[in-house]
């Protein structure tokens, strides 16, 4: 919905893996997908909860802490990182397929007004 309002655009994308594609408001379909495998990864780690309220993370943490407030500062720290693993994990297939050259499929007008759109 954000690049079919214009709130944001991808200059160029994989050729046949995009709606609208070659169109200013053009939406690649992996990355719908990446990022609801995401949010599922981490809807999974941070939901499931055992009979006493605690998550995965939970567990974990009170697993290798010896203090309530070790554990405390370990799940949070837990929470973060993974986190920042599954981000990496969505923007990685992004550069990857960026480096690769295979994302070329991108619209002829310009993206902004009076601003040329950058070479592929």
């Amino acid at each position: 919905l954000g690049a079919r309002l214009g709130v944001f655009y991808y200059g160029r994308v994989i050729p046949g893996l995009a709606l609208w594609e070659g169109t200013k408001n053009q939406y690649p379909l992996y990355d719908a997908l990446a990022m609801g495998v995401q949010m599922m990864v981490f809807t999974y780690i941070l939901g499931r909860t055992d009979p006493e309220g605690r998550t995965v993370i939970d567990i974990w943490a009170d697993a290798k802490a010896a203090t309530r407030l070790r554990s405390s500062v370990l799940s949070v720290v837990g929470v973060v990182l993974i986190g920042h693993l599954l981000y990496g994990a969505v923007f990685a297939p992004h550069l990857a397929t960026k480096l690769g050259g295979w994302v070329t499929a991108g619209p002829t007008a310009e993206l902004f007004p009076g601003i040329p759109n950058q070479p592929p």
